[in-house]
């Protein structure tokens, strides 16, 4: 059904080009089906392929600026292209690092990997990240291995319920909530002096922290939803707490949840571009 919403959106083309030339149709029906073809057109074959930059001031105990770029999907739908259009966008940036918080892969073809994510051979600032559900079983085939593999950089670094001492900041990221590989008692052996920053993908994790040693943690997987129709969204974000996007503040930690680059199930994507969030953590 996805195959045949896929190629047949193309028939939009056709279609446009009837309602703007038919003379049988009353101009009100005319108008109408215009307006609703051409959102059509911006929602399957222009928004998704944008990328938006989307800066956010935040007030903590230390400084730091990062790109945080999540859930690229590629396979099914976006290929080596828009891999390429990201590592270029992302080297234009001033940025301390980059946080890469997703989702690899959608229905990729394994031999493929190491060609379509070549691009990030290129990409010039130091890289930490950490791998989603779809890379690891839930519920896409297990792709972990070839990933690590393929993304086998100098300046990329894969880390997986594990910490790093960054300039004065704890970064501690956290496995696939869904696979149960978010071991939250990381937590336990740090304190807020030592500037914690979570990096995990499905922000139901923080409904496990037992303390409030993070400082901020970063999500996403929600997608904020990819088709954002107002009121409606909510019903399609995929987690079991009340979450959506962008920062807010759930008991006593700051969560960021950020917007994400590609798509799920249909490529399509309306009021909600790709996002690349720089997050400008100051005292």
């Amino acid at each position: 059904m996805k195959e045949i919403i896929f190629y047949g959106s193309y028939l939009v083309f056709p279609f446009l080009a009837y309602i703007i030339w038919s003379k049988r149709l009353s101009i009100t029906i005319r108008v109408i089906l215009i307006i609703l073809s051409i959102i059509f057109v911006w929602s399957r074959f222009i928004e998704p392929y944008t990328i938006r930059i989307q800066h956010t001031e935040i007030e903590l105990w230390f400084q730091a600026k990062i790109a945080l770029v999540a859930d690229l999907h590629i396979g099914k739908y976006k290929k080596k292209s828009y891999v390429e259009k990201l590592v270029h966008t992302l080297n234009t940036l001033e940025v301390d690092m980059v946080l890469i918080a997703w989702d690899f892969t959608y229905y990729p073809k394994k031999w493929s990997l190491k060609e379509i994510f070549s691009p990030f051979k290129d990409l010039k600032h130091t890289t930490y990240w950490v791998l989603g559900n779809h890379d690891v079983e839930q519920p896409w085939p297990p792709l972990r291995d070839e990933l690590i593999k393929a993304l086998d950089y100098e300046h990329l670094h894969y880390l997986n319920n594990d910490v790093k001492k960054i300039s004065g900041i704890t970064l501690i990221w956290l496995g696939s909530h869904w696979n149960r590989e978010d071991d939250t008692s990381l937590l336990d052996t740090y304190t807020q002096q030592d500037n914690i920053i979570v990096l995990t993908h499905n922000p139901d994790t923080v409904s496990k922290y037992t303390n409030y040693h993070a400082d901020i943690t970063l999500v996403w997987h929600t997608h904020g939803w990819q088709i954002r129709i107002p009121w409606l969204y909510k019903y399609a974000i995929p987690t079991r707490w009340d979450f959506d996007r962008w920062l807010s503040t759930e008991k006593y930690w700051l969560l960021y949840i950020t917007a994400w680059v590609w798509e799920t199930g249909l490529p399509m994507r309306f009021l909600n571009p790709p996002t690349i969030d720089i997050l400008n953590i100051k005292k």
